[in-house]
């Protein structure tokens, strides 16, 4: 009996072993797995950095672009029609966000892993790049915002996602004009889907004080789902250190990510007030010497005013967008870059505007826009 005891505990001493490892390996699984929910692969809810390329500037204190607009083009400021806007209900400040600087490496993200079934294509058809597409991401966070997503407490967004179609006819070969003019809000497609300019509602500095997902996308009633900024969705592995091109400018320019002789993306220092340059970068299947837009960690973040001359953004707007009453984009005190967005007020404003024979989506709208407080963010 003693024999056989003791057989039995020797081996039953690796059992237990084994058993441990398995429950250990089972719960970090689990773990894991919960993590993935939170966030796209890769990505994370609480470092805005995640996926991003590498950079040149400390991104734990990012230069806060908050009122950094004019009527006029400055490198670092937005030319925006009708100057900073500055509707919107008032803005409840983040933890990341300082006086002057904001931190990306702490911002929350709204969580989630919804997979979408995207649809983009650009095809050029004599002289003009036609863009197509349903206005969804292949991948976002989860909206409306939880309420027990942590990113609730700041400043939650109430919009769903939807798909809506989006069709531009740009110039396949466009040109620089004599003279730089201004935006009004909507500056271009993003890998298909909207590119706001960098600002709020209100003027702020919306890559900074907005709610977004870990794409650093959000939806509103006017455009959908849209960016301010880069986001490390649309990044290939090749675009984390090449030159690539990730977008188009309403003025048919290309909008690119490009890097500096470390493998650091472009800063402010190296661009024109447009935000751009003229670089050799891929451009229709070959490399190019052209002017182009570029995406930076540094407010504007992407076009900044037009060195061509712009179409208007009218398609990629939502069907009767602003006369649903939402406040899609807004939320916790806070205007989310949805155009003033919804609600009575904006549609108000919208009318008044076509009353004086202005058309949705052209800059002479959006600046009439802008001057009633509701900007196409």
């Amino acid at each position: 009996m003693k024999l056989g005891f003791r057989a039995i505990s020797r081996y039953s001493r690796p059992v237990r072993g084994l058993v441990v490892v398995l429950v250990v390996a089972l719960v970090a699984a689990v773990a894991a797995s919960a993590k993935r929910m939170d966030a796209p692969r890769g990505l994370s809810t609480t470092d805005q950095t995640a996926g991003m390329p590498k950079a040149a500037i400390d991104l734990t204190a990012i230069p806060l672009g908050t009122g950094k607009g004019g009527t006029t083009a400055r490198v670092g400021y937005l030319d925006r029609c009708g100057g900073v806007p500055s509707g919107g209900p008032p803005v409840k400040i983040p933890p990341w966000v300082g006086s002057s600087t904001w931190n990306a490496t702490t911002k929350v993200a709204v969580e989630g892993d919804v997979s979408h079934t995207a649809s983009f294509k650009a095809v050029h058809s004599g002289s003009r790049e036609v863009l197509t597409g349903n206005g969804l991401p292949a991948v976002s966070g989860t909206f409306p915002v939880a309420s027990s997503d942590p990113a609730d407490a700041y400043n939650p967004d109430p919009g769903s996602i939807t798909s809506h179609t989006i069709s531009l006819s740009l110039p396949y070969n466009p040109t620089v004009a004599s003279h730089p003019s201004c935006e009004s809000g909507t500056v271009g497609l993003e890998n298909g889907i909207p590119l706001l300019d960098g600002f709020d509602a209100g003027g702020n500095d919306a890559s900074a004080v907005e709610v977004q997902d870990a794409c650093h996308g959000h939806p509103n009633d006017v455009v959908g789902y849209h960016y301010h900024s880069l986001s490390p969705c649309v990044l290939t592995t090749s675009a984390l250190t090449h030159a690539t091109q990730v977008g188009w400018a309403l003025d048919g320019f290309g909008i690119y990510v490009e890097y500096d002789a470390q493998g650091q993306l472009l800063t402010n220092s190296a661009l024109d007030v447009c935000h751009g340059r003229t670089s050799v970068v891929p451009w229709h299947g070959k490399m190019t010497r052209i002017y182009h837009y570029d995406m930076t960690f540094e407010f504007p973040y992407s076009v900044g005013c037009y060195r061509g001359t712009p179409v208007s953004f009218q398609g990629m707007m939502i069907p009767n967008a602003g006369s649903t009453g939402q406040q899609s984009g807004s939320g916790g005190g806070q205007q989310q870059g949805s155009s003033g967005s919804g609600g009575s007020g904006q549609q108000a404003a919208a009318q008044q505007c076509q009353a004086q024979g202005l058309t949705p989506g052209t800059p002479q709208f959006g600046q009439c826009m802008s001057g009633k407080g509701y900007p196409p963010d």
